[in-house]
């Protein structure tokens, strides 16, 4: 289980997903469950993307939102 093991564009499509529709659970909850590592490992990930620029958040990672860097790199991959 290391952070390394997730890439920045699963951590922006899980949030993006949770941001369409916010019963399916937290981004850092939908990452565990694609990439079967850890909550807590999902969670740095997700802090490791907002360190990059990729999210940006209020008071809650949890509830961050994807920035423009994000969504260039979530188009670039579809």
């Amino acid at each position: 289980m290391a952070t390394k093991d997730i890439s920045d564009i699963e951590v922006i499509k899980a949030q993006f997903d949770y941001l369409q529709n916010r019963c399916n659970g937290y981004g850092y909850k939908i990452l565990s469950k694609r990439t079967s590592q850890c909550e807590k490992v999902c969670y740095y990930a997700m802090m490791r993307a907002h360190k990059r620029g990729f999210l940006e958040y209020g008071t809650s990672l949890k509830n961050a939102w994807i920035t423009e860097k994000g969504m260039k790199l979530l188009n670039e991959t579809k």
